[in-house]
């Protein structure tokens, strides 16, 4: 029990028709989508005093972060309390991560306390911070077997972030469970861990090589939007490598991950713009991208780039040069 938890402190009265404790919720709740904050926020109060966690719960929110103009988190969290008194869930959950935090006069301590209930009520967030704590030490005595078994529960919860730091765990220790973990938490649609699983089947000399399963696992967080992995993609369409050739699409992974800010995929599509592969070819926007590429520290990735900007530069006119540099 939470030492600041004080529940005949928090008590208080409820109504008598649950109906009309619904309804003065859904009026708070209706003026919050429409993003009436303040209203929100008086409303929510309102129906909070009435009996509705849910209420407490949504004031406790726009309270803690500053969505009616002004941040409270004392206020926070009182009304976190009151709802975590009716047993919400969220509200336990969002005193935990404030406990984290050391707000409002919460401590990591408390933070245990809090999400450890959370945890009970099979909140899997809760689980995966409560794994943290227990992993680092902070609030409790470290136990790396706690810090496990809860990253079990969640996963077994189908909870995909935890099945990933599952394998995270033991990518150094053991590659072979690291990986049967990511592609577990791919399939329930994880796409860091598809790209980490698709770079592994590539790259990992204690995985067996598998070109389909990497092309087929990164072409999964490509599509889910992860920059590297529109890169690596691109590159293995480019090559023929566990997926069909195709110069076009290639060139269209490389435009995509260089415009979501992966240095590879800038480098990659100044490439394809530089010798008009998939792409019209351009000079101008080719130097735009090798330069927006910058640096690796890599020696050998790094001398691929110089060259390149290099014979760029030696094709184009100097106020090309000028005008593309004043645009970065």
């Amino acid at each position: 029990m939470c030492g600041a938890y004080a529940p005949a402190a928090l008590a208080t009265p409820t109504l008598s028709n649950p109906a009309e404790v619904e309804t003065n919720f859904q009026v708070a709740l209706d003026a919050y989508n429409a993003g009436k904050f303040s209203e929100a926020l008086a409303l929510s109060e309102t129906a909070a005093n009435l009996g509705s966690a849910d209420a407490a719960v949504m004031a406790g929110y726009i309270l803690r972060y500053g969505q009616a103009g002004r941040t409270d988190m004392a206020g926070a969290r009182e009304w976190y309390e009151k709802a975590a008194f009716k047993g919400h869930p969220d509200a336990y959950v969002a005193l935990g991560e404030m406990g984290i935090r050391e707000q409002a006069g919460l401590t990591k301590a408390d933070a245990v306390s809090w999400l450890t209930r959370a945890s009970d009520a099979g909140r899997t967030d809760a689980m995966r911070a409560l794994s943290d704590l227990y992993r680092t030490g902070q609030g409790i005595d470290a136990n790396t077997a706690e810090s496990k078994r809860l990253l079990e529960q969640a996963s077994q919860s189908f909870d995909a972030d935890a099945t990933k730091r599952l394998g995270d765990s033991v990518f150094e220790s053991d590659p072979q469970a690291a990986l049967k973990h990511y592609e577990a938490a791919a399939k329930d649609g994880h796409i860091e861990a598809a790209y980490i699983a698709g770079v592994m089947y590539a790259e990992n000399f204690d995985i067996r090589p598998n070109s389909d399963r990497s092309a087929a696992l990164l072409r999964q967080a490509a599509k889910g939007g992860h920059p590297a992995a529109m890169a690596d993609y691109g590159l293995l369409v480019y090559q023929g490598y566990g997926a069909a050739k195709s110069i076009d699409e290639a060139a269209q992974w490389f435009r995509k991950s260089a415009e979501a800010g992966d240095a590879e995929g800038q480098f990659l599509y100044a490439f394809t713009l530089a010798k008009g592969e998939g792409v019209p070819a351009s000079m101008e926007d080719a130097y735009y991208w090798v330069l927006k590429s910058g640096e690796t520290g890599v020696d050998e990735y790094d001398a691929d780039k110089r060259t390149l900007r290099e014979g760029l530069e030696g094709k184009l006119d100097p106020a090309t040069i000028a005008r593309v540099k004043a645009k970065l």
